[in-house]
C-alpha cells in the first residue's frame, strides 16, 4: 500500500483524547497514532503481516474522530481502510462476513434473503434461542425485520401536500428498507408536509460502506456506480438520506473510494454536493415545517446521540440538536457524552463484543441520567447497538430524530 500520508503524523497524541477504543483500553497499541506507525513500517516492508497485526488494526471503530481532530491532516480513515484491504488480501475474510458482503452487493439476492431473515428472526427465533447473542446483543433485543421491504410498500414518487416547494430523491438505505420502515414513512410524511415531491428510485442498492470500511473495497464498485447513476440528477434540490452511514458513503467516501480504484470521480463529487441528512435538511428549511407543528402542555423529554458518520464524516454537528430544540412538543436535554461513539462501529460489536459493551454501557447510563423518555439517533447501526444493550426495565426508547419530528405534527 502507498503510505506517504503516514509521514504527516507527528505523534502529538491529540488523537488519543478522541479515540473511544484508546479511552477504554488505555493501551498505546490501541491508539490511532500507533496504527499509523504500524502502517508506516508495513508499507516500508520492515513489518510482516501477522494475525497479531490484523487484530491490532481491527481494534478500530472507524468513527473518524481521529481524522476530524488531527492538526496535521492525517486521513486515518483512508489509511486504515487501505490497510484492512491489504490484510484481507493476506488472510482472506471471515466466512460469515463474506456471506453478508455477498448479499449487500447482490441486490436481488438480498431482497429474497431479507424475506428468509424476517421469517427466521420474527417467527422462529422469537420463540426459541431467546438468550442467544450476536456479538454483545441478545437476540431478543435485536429489531424485527419489515414484513415487506419499505421500497415495496411505497410508490416511486410521492407528491407534496399543499404548495410545491421542490423535488428531492430519497436514498432509503438497507436499514430503513429492511428493518425500520417506520423511519421511511416518517421521512416521507414530513417531506410531503413541507411541500417536497419525493422520488424513491426502486433500483438503488446498498451504499457499500459496511464493506469498504472493513477493507473489501473492490467489491463495492458496482454498487457505488449504480447509486451514482441513479441519484446524480440536475433537476433535484437534494438527495435525502436518513442514515448517517449511508450519508457518509454518498457524501464523503464515494469520491475517495473511486480514487483508490482509479475510477473517474467527477459524478461522485457532483452527487456529494447534493446529499443531505434528513435532520440537516429539515433544519435548513424549518420555516416550511413550523406551520404544521403542534404545541403541547407536557413536552416529551428527548436526548440525542450524534452518530460519528454524521458528525465526523459529514460535518453535521449541531443541526439535529437545534431541530429538536425547535420542536414545541420536545424538551431537549443534552447528554454529557452526546457526541462520543456508541461502540457499534459496523461489525465492531460482533468482532469485539466485550469492548463494545463497555463503551455503549456508558452511553446508555448518561442518556438515562437526563431523564429522557426518547433517545434519538440518525444511524440504524447506532440504534441497533443502543437499543440492543438496554435492559427490559429501562424507561427509555431509541428512535430516529425524524420520528420525533413526526410526533410533533398536527393531525
Amino acid at each position: 500500500m502507498e503510505a506517504e500520508e503516514v509521514h504527516r503524523c507527528v505523534k502529538c497524541g491529540l488523537c488519543l483524547v478522541t479515540c473511544p477504543v484508546y479511552q477504554e483500553l488505555r493501551e498505546e497499541s490501541a491508539s490511532p497514532r500507533a496504527k499509523v506507525q504500524l502502517i508506516k513500517h508495513y508499507a516500508a516492508r520492515d513489518l510482516p503481516t501477522s494475525p497479531h497485526l490484523s487484530e491490532l488494526v481491527s481494534r478500530c471503530l472507524m468513527c473518524g474522530s481521529c481524522t476530524a481532530n488531527c492538526p496535521s491532516g492525517v486521513r486515518h480513515d483512508s489509511l486504515f481502510r487501505r490497510m484492512r484491504s491489504d490484510l484481507i488480501d493476506d488472510y482472506g475474510e471471515n466466512w460469515k462476513k463474506k456471506v453478508l458482503y455477498h448479499f449487500l452487493t447482490h441486490a436481488a439476492q438480498l431482497h429474497w434473503a431479507s424475506k428468509f431473515a424476517a421469517f427466521g428472526r420474527n417467527v422462529v427465533l422469537e420463540k426459541i434461542a431467546q438468550e442467544v447473542k450476536i456479538g454483545n446483543i441478545p437476540l431478543k433485543r435485536l429489531p424485527k425485520f419489515n414484513q415487506k421491504p419499505f421500497r415495496d410498500q411505497i410508490a416511486d414518487v410521492i407528491e407534496p401536500l399543499g404548495k410545491p416547494r421542490g423535488r428531492v430523491l430519497y436514498f432509503t438505505g438497507c436499514g430503513t428498507n429492511y428493518i425500520y420502515a417506520d423511519v421511511g414513512r416518517a421521512t416521507v410524511q414530513v417531506l410531503q408536509r413541507m411541500g417536497y415531491r419525493v422520488g424513491i428510485p426502486k433500483d438503488q442498492v446498498c451504499c457499500g460502506l459496511p464493506l469498504f470500511i472493513q477493507g473489501s473495497v473492490s467489491k463495492t464498485k458496482e454498487n457505488i456506480l449504480k447509486n451514482i447513476a441513479l441519484f446524480t440528477r440536475p433537476d433535484i434540490d437534494a438527495v435525502i438520506v436518513d442514515c448517517a452511514t449511508c450519508g457518509s458513503a454518498l457524501r464523503h467516501e464515494y469520491p475517495a473510494v473511486l480514487a483508490d480504484l482509479q475510477t473517474d470521480t467527477r459524478e461522485a463529487l457532483e452527487l456529494s454536493r447534493k446529499v443531505k441528512d434528513i435532520g440537516e435538511f429539515i433544519f435548513d428549511n424549518v420555516e416550511h415545517l413550523q406551520p404544521f407543528l403542534k404545541a403541547t402542555a407536557s413536552p416529551t423529554i428527548v436526548t440525542y446521540h450524534s452518530p460519528c458518520h454524521l458528525r465526523n464524516a459529514q460535518g453535521v454537528k449541531t443541526h439535529v440538536e437545534q431541530l429538536l430544540e425547535a420542536l414545541p412538543p420536545v424538551d431537549y436535554i443534552r447528554s454529557v457524552d452526546f457526541d462520543s461513539c456508541c461502540g457499534g462501529g459496523g461489525t465492531f460489536f460482533y468482532d469485539h463484543p466485550n469492548l463494545s459493551q463497555r463503551i455503549v454501557a456508558k452511553k446508555i447510563e448518561n442518556a438515562k441520567a437526563t431523564g429522557a423518555r426518547l433517545l434519538a439517533t440518525g444511524c440504524p447501526g447506532c440504534r441497533v447497538n443502543l437499543a440492543g444493550n438496554l435492559e427490559e426495565t429501562d424507561a427509555i426508547e431509541v428512535v430516529h430524530p425524524i420520528q420525533v419530528v413526526e410526533l410533533g405534527l398536527k393531525v
